[in-house]
């Protein structure tokens, strides 16, 4: 009797837990379906998502290169014009600059004319003493001076030039005054080569835009 009463337990029992399992197989297969479907469409999305940003970028880039070589083709000089106003220096400012080296070059006080008085008088060991220093009173100060007033670059580069052969003239005029090599002949054409150089840098003058 009980051990029926075991084996029809037993029977129900399987038999429920048959049914009430079956409905959480098919929850659990059902959903894990669903769950790979949706992957997939999360997938296909983040791929087309991907060609559509890559499409995209490639399409900037005509845009970018264009923008690029527009920038790069600005005149260094458009982007300072329009960075910085360039200040003009006054008109008395240039005279007094340039008047500076004129008083050098025309002026009975002047050391042009000095170096001439000692050649004159072949006063060789005055003449070499002034020429060790005038290079830094003619060239460095009063004709640098003036140069930053140039505004062109081209003519800028002409003063240098000038002011350049001026050093050298005074190295000529040196040697020739040294024991040994002294040469009334030679410190006069130096001399004269001197005056031409300091002429034509102060040509430059006009060349400027005054307030």
């Amino acid at each position: 009797m009980l051990r029926s009463f075991l084996a029809i337990m037993g029977i129900f029992l399987l038999a429920s837990g048959t049914h009430a399992f079956a409905p959480t197989r098919f929850s659990r297969s059902t959903h894990s379906s669903t769950v790979h479907h949706r992957v997939l469409q999360a997938k296909d999305k983040d791929y087309d998502d991907s060609i559509n940003d890559r499409r995209g970028f490639l399409q900037t880039i005509p845009l970018v290169l264009g923008t690029m070589s527009s920038v790069l083709s600005v005149s260094p000089n458009a982007v300072l014009a329009a960075t910085e106003e360039i200040e003009l220096p006054t008109r008395d400012t240039v005279t007094k600059s340039f008047d500076s080296i004129r008083y050098e070059l025309q002026d009975a006080n002047g050391g042009v004319s000095y170096m001439q008085s000692k050649i004159d008088e072949q006063d060789f060991v005055g003449l070499m003493e002034f020429t060790k220093t005038y290079d830094l009173e003619l060239r460095k100060k009063r004709m640098g001076l003036a140069k930053k007033l140039l505004q062109d670059k081209e003519i800028k580069e002409k003063a240098t030039e000038y002011a350049n052969a001026v050093t050298f003239d005074l190295i000529g005029i040196n040697r020739s005054s040294r024991k040994g090599q002294e040469s009334v002949e030679s410190a006069n054409k130096y001399l004269q080569e001197l005056r031409e150089d300091v002429g034509k840098f102060l040509s430059l003058e006009g060349t400027i835009q005054v307030q």
